[in-house]
């Protein structure tokens, strides 16, 4: 890789952090740095308001698959050791055209599913051919505004959303994040002790972003947040978003070991087992996800779940199954 594309794909990880940690911040200060939602082939945007350009046209197949990253993240994250990724590897081997959505992770979950219905939208009615399917992969945080954005859609007359026939969600926290509730108890407790360089500290760790604080409890719609005191300890408020029928829905969680004990205690390391799969109770006011098209992945941290030919090779299994 040359040093310029190397040091370009450094600037977009920091911008990425910076984002996903302060985005809401610095979308409402207008700051340069907050990320517009966009997709993107290449390292390069892919423009949706005029004709697509000629190389992405001339690879255009009636199977499609978008792949959104997660917190703090770019597409970088999808990049494997030998450069593939699975949206080119689902090209090379099921003829699908990859796009990859780029996005200020710092915003609400809810913001950035309304961004990505009105982006797909945009996708569908611009693509040079028509779209047989419309395939969603999302790691993490990416998964939860995947869900957002079907909800969204779902009142909506939208092109995109019957198309979807399949959804993967890799290490996605369906009910919620035990770090960020972690880091929820922290400010409350801090803020709630009469000194002012504790409340100080409790201020400055609630600038975390909307985006990290709806990890928590996986809030997908603006019900979930609006209005809530920004101290509050652990409030689940989520209102439930029922599965749609028409989707086959996937989820693969990561375990950092083998051991089955250890695995239900500490998951991927930031998102546990019944997280992951979705394994929902009352409580979690959550529908739960069937668990047939569920699988566990030994010995795979968080971040590796976008990245790892075992999970492409569970991907690619699920892709050749009829609908």
């Amino acid at each position: 890789m040359p040093p310029d594309r190397r040091m370009g794909n450094h600037l977009e990880r920091v911008v990425g952090v910076l984002n996903g940690v302060l985005g809401d911040y610095l979308k409402r200060t207008s700051n340069g740095l907050a990320t517009a939602m966009q997709l993107v082939r290449d390292g390069h945007p892919v423009p949706l308001a005029r004709a697509f350009p000629a190389a992405v046209s001339a690879e255009a197949m009636p199977r499609v698959v978008v792949l959104v990253h997660g917190l703090m993240s770019t597409e970088e994250v999808w990049t494997m050791q030998d450069g593939e990724t699975y949206g080119s590897l689902l090209a090379r081997d099921l003829g699908y055209t990859p796009f990859y959505v780029r996005y200020n992770s710092g915003l609400r979950v809810s913001e950035n599913g309304e961004a990505l219905d009105v982006l797909l939208e945009q996708l569908v009615c611009a693509y040079p051919v028509a779209v047989e399917e419309l395939a969603l992969i999302g790691h993490s945080m990416g998964g939860l505004v995947a869900r957002s954005a079907a909800h969204a859609a779902s009142d909506k007359d939208r092109r995109w959303l019957p198309l979807v026939k399949r959804a993967f969600y890799l290490g996605t926290p369906h009910l919620g994040a035990p770090l960020e509730r972690f880091g929820n108890v922290v400010t409350w407790a801090l803020a709630s002790i009469d000194n002012p360089y504790t409340k100080l500290i409790a201020d400055i760790v609630n600038l975390r972003s909307g985006g990290m604080k709806d990890l928590a409890y996986a809030n997908l719609r603006r019900e979930d947040w609006e209005g809530a005191s920004a101290n509050a300890l652990l409030q689940n408020r989520r209102h439930p978003v029922p599965l749609l029928p028409h989707i086959r829905h996937h989820l693969i969680a990561g375990a950092l070991t083998a051991d089955p004990r250890l695995s239900l205690l500490f998951g991927d390391a930031m998102v546990s087992l019944r997280s992951a799969t979705g394994r929902a109770v009352a409580e979690d006011r959550c529908s739960p996800f069937p668990q047939e098209h569920a699988r566990i992945m030994p010995s795979l941290g968080h971040l590796r779940l976008a990245h790892d030919p075992d999970v492409y090779a569970q991907i690619r299994a699920w892709c050749e199954e009829a609908v």
